[in-house]
């Protein structure tokens, strides 16, 4: 039996490092699926050379389109890599009954941070030609600028937003109280009459109930004081011996 138990658990530990290695790698493939798509939308800028590889850029919205266009992917994906992850949590856990909630969070965002590098580094690896020809320029031509990304925060842009993704559909799940795998809260038991502690006061409990309580009585006591306070009390027969003692 014990042996059987430690099969079974070990099993179900494989399967979840499985689902979450493939959470992790699908938004990584995503990922470098993406680089290409941003290094073929993203604008590039006109620049002047200023030789050894440096360039004018000037203020042309060129200059940050790429940027602009890196952001809008990345956020889009995020959104569908969130939804895609919870809806492959909420169904495991529907049929395992197991809550699976972090493990795939974890590992869905370690995938969204991968994906994000794969992403600007793949474009900028295919936008090396570019470079190359900035680096050939002589001072003062024209070249088509190269792929960039200065602001490095941009990367955070895709697990943020699939982690927002995430966050709002379980607290929907949550408002809806339909979260599979997660253990219901046990009712506490109801203290019945048996179980209430008796009142040790009289009467009491028959308050409580409503029934009429038992009158007092009253204990009739002799005047302890007054005229008549060991005064004897006369018979009719010794009225009537002294009555006749006093005829003539």
């Amino acid at each position: 039996m014990n042996t059987a138990g430690g099969r079974t658990g070990a099993s179900g530990v494989w399967r979840g490092l499985a689902v979450a290695a493939a959470v992790f790698g699908a938004p990584a493939l995503l990922g470098a699926a993406l680089g290409p798509l941003w290094w073929w939308l993203a604008p590039r800028p006109e620049l002047t050379a200023l030789g050894q590889g440096e360039v004018f850029a000037g203020a042309s919205e060129d200059v940050f389109a790429g940027e602009g266009y890196f952001v809008l992917i990345t956020a889009v994906a995020g959104l569908v890599t969130g939804y895609a992850c919870y809806m492959i949590q909420f169904a495991l856990a529907s049929r395992r009954e197991q809550d699976l909630r972090l493990p795939l969070l974890l590992a869905g965002f370690l995938g969204a941070v991968t994906a994000a590098t794969l992403v600007w580094r793949v474009g900028l690896a295919l936008d090396g030609p570019a470079r190359d020809a900035i680096l050939a320029a002589e001072p003062g031509d024209t070249v088509t600028g190269a792929l960039q990304l200065q602001a490095l925060a941009f990367l955070i842009v895709w697990p943020f937003v699939h982690v927002l993704q995430y966050g709002l559909l379980d607290g929907i799940s949550l408002l809806r109280a339909d979260q599979p795998g997660v253990p219901e809260p046990e009712p506490r038991p109801d203290l019945t009459s048996a179980d209430a502690p008796e009142d040790p006061t009289p009467g009491a409990g028959t308050a409580e109930r409503g029934l009429p309580e038992a009158p007092e009585t009253e204990n009739p006591e002799r005047p302890t004081s007054g005229p008549d306070r060991g005064a004897p009390v006369a018979s009719p027969e010794g009225e009537r011996d002294d009555a006749e003692r006093r005829r003539p």
